[in-house]
């Protein structure tokens, strides 16, 4: 049987790695020719052609085929997030007033407010001795952070989980159909809200991003409502599930390598590398929205046309033999230097510092309450093209010492 590559399949998450290094291995430029796309996989492909954004273009006015267009290769949510399809200069000019409001500043002011909450979720299932880590903890943190920090009133930010669970995750059980259907009934119902929160900061702003962006200036320059609403609308959607993926994933292997554990337990220090190994180990972005060429490629003996929809696998590239020795040993103190998680060149995470402040402070309070945490049940992934997310993660833990350990817990501010 010939090989295939296709992210679409039903099973693709459960076990990628054997194909990701199949592909590094013996088609490092691949080509789906049912899906019309091309496919890098090696790192030093994929961080090339992430940071020549003159060849692997984003817009996908750059795609000629009249038969379709690359939004059979993604969801319909991400067509629609500004930032990722745009290309110079539009690109930079959006990017900078963006840039100018969510900084490093006003993200690492929230940590006590993430430890706070961070706390509380622990402190809800302390005493019970179990948790499903996904839903009880690593999804209502990202949930309320993102919320917190673009302004969304406290009483709706869970309605915007369950939105991200219904764009960007799908139960294999769904039928197709009905899950399209319910996306795009999604997509609308968050940009209705958006509008009309939007339209809230417009007339009192408050000390939050979106309040931020309604005032941010450049060159005389403003964000016009519509602009507001794409880009809170990609920070509320992305800041959700891929947060949770990530701090999802790193609980399950921490509890895969009690090893690795034990490092962080005795030497905190560890932390922020560790969370940058859980980043590159389970990429919270499996792999790119495509790129279009903007002209004839050659990679690897292979002539990739122009025009052409190409796929950069980020976790590939993190688990390529070639940049990381032994890939697939999870390992906290990795010296790891460059890796993928966050992406790379122009559409570089605009998060990350926020997703690193969350994932540090989501285990320095896991690990202070639960040491002990074991699995407690089969693991479940969600179906997903784009993203690594686990739909559940129950554990078990000693309830007696968390509720203590939470009680004692300094404070947070």
């Amino acid at each position: 049987m010939e090989f295939e590559y296709d992210p679409t399949a039903p099973d693709f998450q459960e076990d990628p790695h054997p194909l990701f290094r199949r592909l590094r291995d013996d088609f490092p430029a691949y080509h789906n020719e049912s899906l019309r796309f091309w496919a890098l996989s090696r790192y030093e492909d994929v961080r090339d052609a992430a940071a020549d954004h003159a060849t692997f273009a984003n817009a996908v006015d750059h795609y000629p085929d009249p038969q379709g267009d690359p939004s059979e290769l993604m969801p319909r949510w991400m067509m629609d997030f500004g930032l990722f399809y745009m290309d110079p200069p539009r690109h930079d000019h959006l990017r900078r007033l963006v840039s100018k409001t969510f900084t490093p500043s006003r993200v690492t002011r929230l940590e006590p407010v993430i430890r706070q909450l961070a706390r509380g979720l622990l402190r809800n299932v302390a005493e019970q001795g179990r948790a499903e880590i996904v839903h009880d903890y690593a999804a209502p943190l990202a949930t309320q952070v993102i919320g917190a920090l673009l302004g969304v009133p406290e009483a709706d930010r869970w309605q915007f989980r369950l939105w991200a669970e219904k764009i960007e995750q799908r139960d294999p059980d769904t039928p197709e159909d009905l899950a399209a259907k319910e996306q795009e009934e999604t997509i609308e119902a968050i940009r209705t809200y958006m509008r009309s929160l939007v339209a809230e900061r417009r007339a009192r702003p408050q000390d939050d991003l979106l309040s931020a962006l309604t005032l941010a200036e450049e060159g005389g320059a403003r964000l016009a409502d519509e602009q507001i609403v794409d880009l809170g609308y990609q920070l509320m959607i992305a800041g959700n599930d891929t947060t949770a993926a990530m701090i999802s994933n790193g609980a399950l292997r921490l509890a895969e390598f009690p090893d690795e554990r034990s490092v962080l337990l005795d030497a905190p220090g560890w932390m922020p590398n560790a969370v940058e190994e859980m980043t590159r180990y389970d990429s919270p972005t499996v792999q790119s929205p495509p790129r279009i060429t903007t002209r004839e490629v050659e990679r690897h003996g292979r002539v990739i046309p122009a025009g052409s929809a190409v796929v950069l696998i980020w976790m590939s590239a993190n688990h390529d033999e070639r940049q990381y020795p032994d890939p697939l040993r999870f390992d906290v103190r990795r010296k790891l230097g460059r890796h993928m998680g966050f992406g790379h060149g122009l559409h570089v995470c605009l998060g990350a510092h926020l997703a690193r402040l969350e994932g540090r402070v989501a285990f320095e309070e896991l690990l202070r309450a639960m040491p002990d945490y074991a699995l407690d049940g089969e693991v479940r992934r969600w179906a997903s093209t784009w993203l690594r997310p686990i739909g559940r993660l129950d554990v078990a833990f000693d309830g007696g010492f968390a509720a203590n350990a939470l009680e004692s817990a300094p404070d947070p501010a």
